[in-house]
């Protein structure tokens, strides 16, 4: 429609349908997966690779989850590219995988056993 200056639904599910179907960019850039890769194989965390291509103002840059994403994808795990990571486990743990905090207050400490000088206490 000409001279119509708003949201269009249907080119706007064109544009995220574009988004959702790029290649992780790993995988579109062989050079780039061929470097993190090395350097992951030569003990580096993935925090270190995504620093060092910062500083060294390289034109690729990966970021630490990008690299952890790979590594456990088909195609890492495949190549078993997760046991050179600094924790080699083969499948990543939930971000909160933590155990439940132990309760503030002890459940078998009622108010109605407290000694009988507090409970018979008045505001005076």
């Amino acid at each position: 429609m000409p001279g119509y200056d708003g949201y269009d639904g249907a080119a706007a599910h064109l544009e995220a349908a574009k988004r959702r179907t790029r290649q992780r960019s790993l995988i579109r850039h062989p050079q780039l997966l061929k470097q993190v890769v090395e350097r992951v194989r030569n003990s580096w965390t993935p925090e270190q690779i995504g620093n060092r291509l910062i500083h060294e103002d390289a034109h690729l840059r990966v970021f630490r989850k990008t690299i952890y994403r790979y590594m456990y994808s088909k195609e890492g795990m495949a190549q078993e590219h997760w046991w050179y990571l600094p924790e080699h486990r083969k499948a990543r743990r939930p971000r909160r995988a933590c155990k439940r905090q132990a309760p503030k207050f002890d459940r078998d400490v009622s108010i109605l056993f407290r000694p009988d000088n507090v409970a018979h206490r008045r505001e005076s």
